[in-house]
């Protein structure tokens, strides 16, 4: 790694990407500050380039265990967390220190902008004192993704409406009906079981899941404005050890057509100094239909080394 920076531009096959530090978060967020597609939508950020402090992309927004704490909400926004040109001339690291962190949670998330119109991205962290995440012994760690204008609220994925119904499409829009909702939801895989939480929690809404539809191809992909796309997907989606889960808000949403179409990584039984993490790809184009989003995904996958945990992804 080089020195460090406050904001590193990296322009690479149709993306030109604007990564920033820590420095002026919770202000100004670190991640992904902008987002243009200079081949198929040149004037048009895929986040909210208003909202300051709710606009940016890939951005590690909380740290979340199964009791009440402090800590639960907004940690890595705040202190630092550092960005590192990488040599490749085309990707940039944050980097997190434990004693920076007030669940002595170390991490790394590396971005790659590569040379077609996807970020592909990867997280590892360790936890340095198990104790912090109390006796539920999980640890929710929150991603962002604050939106620019969208042609259509939902995200969509390849999933299952109901028990024992077959694969098919779903449109996922968040609605209102659990007891802790607060403007969105968070959508579970069919492998996974949920999570318990204590009931004096005071930070419930990014804990609680609907229990149908599930997702059953870790992937999703939301109709931005400008008739581009926005695809996430995950090398994983449930195993013993971790899982990923998608996280639809909609606070902005119908003032402005600007959701925050997020994502959970879930650290089951969090071990001192274990390594955790997961990879995935961001794609920023003009959508086609859902069958080339799937396409995308099958391609990305494919292309993946073999992992070393064992997952449940179907």
């Amino acid at each position: 790694m080089g020195r460090a920076v406050h904001t590193l531009s990296i322009q690479r096959g149709n993306l030109s990407a604007l990564f920033r530090d820590n420095a002026l978060s919770p202000g100004v967020l670190s991640g992904v500050d902008s987002l243009f597609n200079w081949a198929e939508a040149p004037a048009f950020d895929a986040f909210d380039p208003d909202a300051r402090g709710a606009s940016a992309g890939l951005n590690f927004e909380h740290v979340i265990c199964g009791h009440s704490n402090v800590a639960n909400a907004f940690s890595p926004r705040r202190g630092r967390y550092d960005l590192y040109p990488l040599a490749d001339g085309h990707s940039a690291m944050l980097v997190r220190k434990a004693e920076d962190d007030p669940w002595s949670l170390s991490s790394t998330f590396k971005y790659s902008v590569s040379d077609t119109s996807s970020i592909d991205f990867e997280f590892a962290c360790r936890a340095h004192k198990q104790a912090l995440f109390g006796k539920r012994g999980y640890a929710v760690l929150f991603f962002a993704d604050y939106m620019n204008d969208v042609a259509k609220v939902p995200i969509h994925f390849r999933g299952m409406r109901a028990p024992k119904e077959k694969e098919t499409w779903i449109s996922a829009d968040a609605p209102p009906g659990h007891p802790d909702y607060n403007q969105g939801g968070t959508y579970q895989s069919l492998p996974a079981r949920g999570l318990k939480y204590d009931t004096n929690h005071n930070f419930k809404l990014n804990l609680w899941c609907y229990d149908y539809p599930r997702f059953s191809q870790p992937f999703y992909y939301g109709r931005a404005a400008d008739g581009m796309v926005f695809v996430l997907m995950f090398d994983r989606m449930y195993s013993l050890q971790d899982e990923i889960r998608f996280s639809l808000f909609k606070f902005k949403v119908p003032r402005h057509p600007r959701p925050a179409w997020d994502f959970q990584y879930v650290i089951h039984h969090v071990e001192a100094d274990h390594p955790y993490g997961f990879k995935g790809r961001l794609i920023w184009k003009k959508f086609v239909s859902p069958e080339d989003c799937q396409e995308e995904y099958r391609r990305w996958r494919a292309a993946l080394p073999p992992a070393g945990t064992k997952r449940i992804d179907n």
